[in-house]
């Protein structure tokens, strides 16, 4: 694309603030309920989403983020065992192709462009949000298989309260978390603990014509603290600030063809969160700014290798929206990231500077919506692609609704990619392409009965992937864009739904048929053209049965995931999960207990992951959670969510 259009995209998207205040005539105060609105580019049109608040995650508060998205969202997560590195892999993507936002900022690691899930416990967030599907025109870099939003909100009432929670299981689990919380008016303060340890020893084979083994040296500790505060200045602004450090200490275990390991992994973090918004009578402002320092500590005393790795980043944000004409709706804004890494593997320690205005128009027709969005990235003073998105979503009929989005992604190169010695390749292209899909929703209510059932069919061309690859003649490993991606698919969800006066029963069934294909032949490592890349199951299922009585509620859930490729070992069969849980729960006007019973595994099938790394047994988790509250007052002002 010529360079004059990209100039032209970026004078165009930071001079809409001039025309937004030029044409004040035109536009009409926004209504009350406007305040219960997050921002337009959160509110995904024409894609999949789904939605969990305070409630629905109250109840997994003692599992970590990779356990309840692989138990609740059907992605398929990566995980080399318990208390080990868990990554996903969505619509067929890799696990740099998920963009994790807390707060409204990505926290990847942009050494290695991915997060690992199993360090994120799930008692630190409020509300989640899952967009399947390609969003970079939203997000930015790495939102090509999907975008995972995590917030922590104000405390919505003039309450003061204390949460204290326990969970003992198997192989010598624990978990404990204290949450504190007060609000009078406008101020209001959360202070959240947790610490949690495993020794992780279970029993697996190898082979059922071999012995048992016991899963040695991968004991886990972790240990955090979430510090958030809240001030309104007056009813129509808020200001919230969050500091989050935790620290996670590692064993890492032998693999199945190895004797013993003596590793370890050290992981620090402490990541700040500034927010401030501001409802105006025409404009809704918002600016947000982070500062990240992560460090890793990994250890290797039967080699004598220490790699102390770490990296800080800084993150800006300023945005604007505003509607008139009750049919449209406008926001538009800048992001700044600024990140510098260090490791021994680099000759300097490299800087990257990267700035992206972006827009996003929204416009009402009846109960149609219409969005586009549009992103234009410039990396250390270097344009990217443009890159536009674009959905529709609206009723067909009474209980029957349409939606379909086309957008453009990218994922630029890491840190590592680009300057990890040997290896890294400054000249790097972005991987970018294009993804479609569309799908079908259909909901009826008819008396105590409630059904859904809803298909989406997603489309995905990935070029210039990068991949670490040997080339011919080479003795090492280096990071080069040889390969591109197509991904397709269908994804199907059904739900039923019965409840009465003491009673309830719900029935869910979900099925995921997703074929992501290398598109060049690859030597090494070795990958045919059209072949199903690694760690990509081609099918998987859930269904799920929960029934409810009064206080008491029993759950039973059932997963197949389907065989998987592997770098060295061929093909990993596919493999059928039960899952069960029972959880009492008595709620008083001033306090309430939740006592809850889990167990994983329940058949006791043995089964992997990834190769060479065994997966627990049947293993159980038994918690009891009280929680206290009172009020402080009378509530002045609903907080701005």
């Amino acid at each position: 694309m010529p360079a004059f259009i990209h100039l032209f995209a970026v004078c165009l998207l930071l001079s809409l603030p001039l025309f937004s205040v030029a044409q004040i005539d035109t536009l009409l105060q926004l209504p009350t309920v406007e305040i219960s609105e997050t921002s337009v580019r959160s509110q995904v049109t024409g894609g999949r989403t789904r939605n969990w608040d305070r409630a629905d995650l109250r109840a997994f508060a003692h599992t970590n983020l990779a356990e309840w998205l692989g138990q609740q969202s059907g992605l398929y997560i990566k995980s080399y065992g318990s208390g080990s590195i868990a990554t996903t892999s969505i619509r067929g993507g890799s696990a740099a192709h998920t963009s994790v936002l807390w707060n409204g900022l990505p926290i990847p690691s942009p050494m290695l462009g991915q997060l690992d899930f199993s360090l994120f416990p799930l008692g630190f967030i409020d509300r989640a949000q899952l967009t399947y599907g390609g969003n970079s025109a939203a997000w930015g870099s790495g939102a090509i298989g999907g975008v995972l939003s995590l917030s922590n909100e104000m405390p919505g009432d003039s309450t003061a309260g204390l949460d204290l929670r326990s969970t003992l299981g198997s192989f010598g689990f624990q978990d404990y978390q204290l949450s504190g919380y007060y609000r009078q008016g406008r101020l209001g303060f959360q202070t959240r603990l947790f610490y949690r340890s495993a020794d992780n020893d279970f029993r697996y084979r190898i082979r059922p014509d071999l012995a048992e083994q016991v899963r040695t040296h991968a004991a886990l500790q972790q240990s955090g603290i979430l510090q958030s505060a809240y001030w309104k200045p007056d009813a129509r602004q808020q200001l919230s600030i969050h500091v989050w450090a935790q620290q996670s200490d590692r064993e890492i275990p032998p693999t199945t063809v190895q004797n013993q390991s003596l590793a370890t992994q050290a992981d620090r973090f402490i990541r700040t969160a500034l927010h401030w918004k501001r409802i105006g009578p025409q404009m809704i402002w918002q600016a947000r700014l982070g500062l990240f320092r992560e460090i890793i500590d990994y250890r290797d005393e039967q080699i004598r290798l220490q790699a102390l790795t770490g990296f800080w980043t800084t993150q800006a944000e300023v945005s604007g929206s505003r509607a008139w004409n009750g049919n449209h709706h406008l926001q538009f804004g800048i992001t700044h990231n600024w990140v510098t890494a260090r490791a021994d593997a680099y000759a300097r320690p490299p800087e990257q500077n990267r700035t992206a205005p972006f827009l996003v128009y929204r416009y009402h027709l009846g109960d149609w919506t219409l969005q586009f969005n549009l992103r234009e990235e410039i990396v250390d003073g270097k344009l990217q692609p443009l890159v536009p998105g674009l959905g529709l979503e609206g009723p067909v009929s009474r209980h029957l609704r349409f939606r379909a989005k086309v957008s453009r992604n990218y994922r630029l190169p890491t840190l590592n990619d680009l300057y990890w010695q040997p290896g890294g390749n400054p000249d790097l292209l972005p991987e970018s392409g294009w993804s479609q899909e569309a799908g079908l929703e259909w909901r009826a209510v008819t008396g105590a009965h409630s059904w859904s059932l809803g298909i989406t069919a997603f489309n995905r061309h990935i070029d210039n992937w990068i991949l670490w690859s040997r080339p011919d003649g080479q003795s090492f490993w280096s990071s080069n864009n040889i390969t591109k991606v197509w991904s397709r698919g269908l994804e199907y969800r059904a739900e039923w739904g019965w409840r009465s006066s003491d009673w309830q029963l719900q029935l869910s069934t979900a099925y995921d048929y997703i074929r992501s294909t290398n598109e060049i032949g690859i030597t090494s490592p070795k990958l045919e053209r059209g072949e199903q890349l690694i760690y990509v199951p081609e099918h998987q299922a859930f269904g799920q049965a929960r029934l409810q009585w009064r206080q008491l509620q029993l759950q039973y859930r059932h997963t197949y995931t389907g065989p998987v490729g592997s770098l060295n070992v061929g093909q990993l069969s596919g493999y059928d999960l039960g899952s069960t849980g029972l959880t009492y729960h008595l709620e008083k006007s001033n306090w309430g207990s939740r006592l809850y019973l889990q167990i994983n595994n329940l058949w006791n099938v043995p089964y992997r992951v990834i190769e060479r790394q065994p997966m627990p047994g049947r293993h159980f988790q038994l918690g009891l959670q009280l929680y206290f509250r009172r009020p402080t007052g009378s509530q002045v002002h609903q907080p701005i969510p």
